[in-house]
């Protein structure tokens, strides 16, 4: 297997001041590198298009907060990423009710670049965004994944949600502890 790769993630934490429609402000910015979030831990990450999309806000994301607490049985930690700032990320964890799955926002897409999931959305105005998926990864490696079918279909409006679920990662974390 391969190590995932190093990057920052740039973080707003403690935003309570609200400007409405969802943006908040009040705290301060942080930094967090994958090495702080992945080092002598076993974790699960899995990454989607986009905050505030269809699949992404109604299935994918509160299907891993629903079992949060089931997977922690297995795991220290559960994240999700996307090419989404860390405002528009923070707004929709709020709107979502999301207090478990910590989410890391992917603004620039280097992260996703480097996990070599990065695919073009222009066709229906994203720009770039990450293809879905999930992975299991113990100490920064990834040990396996679950990609989605049909990675890089720029002009193909499919987004399939078969394999990166909630309940394919919790059924193969089982096995493997």
């Amino acid at each position: 297997m391969r190590e995932i790769p190093f990057a920052t993630f740039k973080i707003r934490v403690g935003d309570n001041e609200s400007l409405g429609g969802g943006c908040a402000i009040g705290g301060e910015w942080r930094e967090i590198t994958t090495d702080e979030i992945f080092a002598n831990k076993s974790c699960i990450l899995f990454a989607l298009p986009g905050a505030y999309t269809p699949t992404c806000s109604s299935t994918h994301l509160p299907g891993y907060e629903d079992k949060y607490d089931t997977l922690l049985k297995y795991v220290d930690e559960v994240y999700c990423a996307s090419v989404n700032d860390t405002f528009v990320m923070n707004a929709w964890a709020k709107d979502l009710k999301i207090e478990k799955v910590k989410l890391l926002p992917d603004g620039t897409g280097i992260f996703t670049k480097g996990m070599d999931m990065l695919v073009n959305k222009n066709h229906i105005g994203f720009g770039m965004r990450s293809w879905r998926y999930s992975a299991h990864i113990i100490n920064g490696e990834i040990k396996r994944m679950f990609v989605e079918p049909g990675m890089n279909n720029a002009g193909d409006d499919k987004d399939p949600f078969t394999v990166s679920d909630v309940n394919t990662m919790l059924k193969y974390i089982k096995s493997y502890t």
